[in-house]
């Protein structure tokens, strides 16, 4: 057995015990790196079906998702501050963590167009990325987040206008109209399915 592809699970794997650095500065955060990235594939996903892609492309976008921050498991995360001052070579990260695995070339050539922002699939999964990070602030706005209240309302001003799509765009009005528990509320309660429930 190839010893690299073991690894190669290992490192996927501490994503999972690695929270995202935005804690320092949102505080009352719940994300790892791990729960980033699933949720930006489900997203991207959406985002590709909405942008009429087909299914095939939509899953492409989808392990883009996946696999967009894997080389943090070598990097460790950066967030908007460190950024400004630390370099990373994500590139050498990427082509380490998949050398020697004999299906690397096809997971780093994702990775790699994910980085080059140029085809619709791969703006549909930074588009993903981008909409997460709304995502996590705006339930820590419904949970009394001041921080994160400024870090949304200013996402409406510095990110949702460089998006690369209209459907994320659309997505991100929505949400702010919204609440996180709109789902259950809607399907459980307006519609009266479950209403017993609430009245005993």
């Amino acid at each position: 057995m190839n010893k690299r592809i073991l690894y190669f699970i290992q490192q996927a794997g501490s994503l999972m015990q690695m929270p995202r650095l935005h804690k320092r500065s949102l505080g009352t955060t719940f994300d790892t790196v791990a729960s980033h990235s699933f949720h930006v594939a489900i997203i991207a996903y959406c985002i590709s079906r909405m942008e009429k892609l087909s299914h095939q492309d939509a899953a492409k976008a989808m392990f883009m998702g996946l696999l967009h921050d894997l080389a943090e498991a070598r990097t460790g995360d950066l967030d908007f501050i460190s950024k400004n001052y630390s370099e990373v070579d994500d590139q050498k990260a990427i082509d380490d963590q998949f050398a020697g695995i004999d299906f690397g070339v096809d997971l780093k050539n994702l990775v790699n167009e994910y980085e080059d922002r140029k085809s619709v699939i791969s703006k549909c999964a930074k588009d993903a990325d981008s909409l997460e990070q709304m995502y996590q602030e705006w339930v820590l706005v419904w949970q009394g987040n001041k921080i994160a209240k400024e870090w949304f309302e200013g996402d409406f001003v510095y990110r949702v206008p460089n998006l690369f799509t209209k459907s994320a765009k659309k997505l991100a009005l929505e949400m702010k109209k919204s609440n996180p528990n709109q789902w259950w509320w809607a399907e459980f309660v307006q519609k009266g399915i479950n209403y017993k429930h609430l009245t005993g």
